[in-house]
């Protein structure tokens, strides 16, 4: 049987330490990005859905009648 010096292991068990740490990095930054562009994505979401309710509640009040102040969207005004 092969017996390694000292030094020998010490190096060879901080050399896969260091890989091994480094791997675990890199999937921890990988799962990072996937959760902040499911959070983005989300938030787009919701901010389309708020914008197209806020679309069709003003197109419902432009179409029953003569204008009045509910006929502009929120966002426009003044």
């Amino acid at each position: 049987m092969i017996s390694l010096p000292f030094w020998a292991t010490t190096l060879i068990s901080f050399i896969v330490k260091l890989v091994t740490h480094w791997q675990a990095n890199l999937r921890a930054e990988q799962a990072l990005r996937e959760l902040g562009a499911a959070t983005q994505a989300d938030a787009s979401v919701a901010a389309a859905e708020k914008q197209e309710a806020s679309a069709r509640a003003a197109g419902d009040a432009a179409a029953d009648g003569p204008d009045d102040d509910r006929d502009i969207l929120p966002e426009l005004k003044p």
